[in-house]
């Protein structure tokens, strides 16, 4: 056992550098070529799951914004890369090397270049810090150490540092973080914006993790938030507005900017569900690429995800969800059934709108689940319907849920225009105008006044004041 302590010892010692940002020694296991090789690897990768977003003028505006503040930076050798991602979800991340992403979804509830700033910067001071470079030395000290007690303790004690490895990569803790704040404060301070960006993008954030608590509770799920720039703050953060005035205090402040006009840059910017994933207009859905239609009753949710479609009752008691994959037989519908849920009962053939299918009734863990599948081309769309567990009154939904699967059909001309996505359009606000009149005429498919407060920086009552210049959803 001594020659793997002697090992790891040897490694954690050849294996310390110059924190570029501190100038004390950190333990890291790469040398800043094969960082910015990682970061090249994982930017392939990124780039297949998630778009880019196709617009270049807001692509080369983000770009430099970042280029401004990079040279500010302590690493201000580093090529940095600034992508606008093609994803709804309120994010931005950095990967090693200077790859550093957002996503429109979050361009879209920020309100000024400032606070656009304030992400990038906070993005930048990851990359700088080394904050996921040191966090990888770690998991691979940790595998190693892991390996060491597995060959001599058992394989159970090896896992306790496998699980040890797991949670240092499940994301930064409060100290990065803050780091990172402190480090993109001093960036966009240094460039001439004011670290009131950071406070007014803390103010975003945490309004959408109230909004998103009280959805999730709503729907029966784990709400999700930002990663890291001030999701670990409180929204009277003390510590965060120390180190902002001590930034303030101990660093030369840039010229001061002249901002561009944001809500001119984003200006048509699509909201929510892309053309590619499919669009929710209130209670219907149109996805152009795969020319279908679903509708669902009015008090229903439709959740558009990247890899199901979900219909959810008003409660969230009741799911209905759809998935989509390649069929790969000549057969008929309910031979493909009788294979893959053998154990179905009360079945019966579907003819929807020209289309094949078949239906029928199954127990899944305890529980009765309605199944169907419908044949299109050679795809097949499979539908789960079920109850949350605690609820069952599966008599009460299961009309629905052929209500739902019958509405399937090929979209028509009217389908065919408002399968175009929603995009974010610029007004200004006259005389009688309220959040409450401007959402009864918005195409936000959900929660629409919650939704245009949270654009416009106005969650939960503020009221809106003629002349002012607001977003809408078009």
């Amino acid at each position: 056992m001594k020659k793997y302590y002697f090992l790891i010892l040897y490694i954690v010692i050849s294996g310390c550098s110059v924190n570029p940002v501190t100038g004390k020694q950190d333990f890291v296991m790469i040398s800043e070529n094969q960082e910015i090789a990682m970061g090249k690897r994982y930017h392939a990768q990124i780039l297949q799951q998630t778009p880019l977003y196709q617009d270049t003028d807001l692509q080369a505006y983000v770009q430099k914004i970042g280029d401004s503040l990079s040279v500010k930076s302590h690493r201000p050798n580093l090529f940095y890369r600034f992508t606008v991602l093609d994803s709804p979800d309120i994010n931005a991340f950095a990967l090693p090397g200077g790859y550093i992403y957002i996503n429109r979804g979050l361009m879209a509830y920020l309100s000024s270049e400032e606070e656009l700033a304030a992400v990038l910067g906070h993005e930048i001071g990851h990359v700088t810090a080394r904050h996921s470079v040191r966090q990888y030395s770690q998991s691979q000290i940790l595998g190693i150490l892991s390996t060491a007690i597995e060959m001599n303790q058992g394989r159970s004690a090896g896992n306790l540092a496998n699980l040890a490895s797991g949670a240092l990569l499940s994301g930064y803790g409060r100290e990065m973080e803050l780091e990172a704040d402190d480090l993109g404060a001093q960036y966009i301070f240094q460039e001439g914006y004011s670290t009131q960006g950071m406070f007014d993008v803390l103010s975003v954030l945490k309004d959408q993790e109230i909004y998103s608590k009280a959805l999730a509770k709503k729907r029966g799920q784990e709400p999700k938030s930002y990663h890291g720039v001030f999701a670990s703050h409180p929204s009277n953060d003390k510590r965060l507005q120390e180190m902002l005035e001590e930034v303030t205090n101990s660093y030369p402040k840039g010229t001061k900017k002249i901002s561009s006009n944001y809500l001119n840059k984003i200006e048509g910017i699509v909201y929510g569900d892309s053309e590619q994933s499919g669009v929710r207009r209130g209670n219907e859905f149109f996805h152009s690429e795969l020319d279908l239609y679903f509708s669902s009753p009015d008090d229903w949710e439709i959740i558009n995800t990247p890899r199901s479609l979900i219909f959810s009752s008003p409660k969230g008691e009741a799911i209905l969800q759809v998935d989509l994959e390649d069929l790969n037989f000549r057969e008929p519908p309910r031979s493909y059934m009788d294979r893959v849920a053998k154990n179905h009962y009360e079945g019966k053939d579907l003819r929807i709108n020209g289309f094949n299918g078949y239906t029928a009734l199954s127990n899944r863990s305890g529980r009765t689940v309605r199944l169907a599948i419908i044949f299109k081309e050679k795809q097949i769309y499979k539908f789960i319907g079920y109850l949350k567990e605690g609820f069952d009154s599966f008599d009460k939904y299961d009309a629905t849920f052929i209500k739902i699967i019958k509405t399937f059909n090929q979209l028509d001309d009217r389908g065919k225009e408002l399968s175009k996505p929603l995009r974010i359009n610029e007004y200004i606000v006259k005389k009688g105008d309220s959040y409450k009149s401007l959402a009864e005429t918005s195409n936000i498919p959900f929660n629409p006044e919650e939704q245009l407060r949270l654009l416009n920086g106005d969650f939960p009552d503020d009221p809106l004041a003629e002349g002012q210049s607001i977003k809408i959803v078009n």
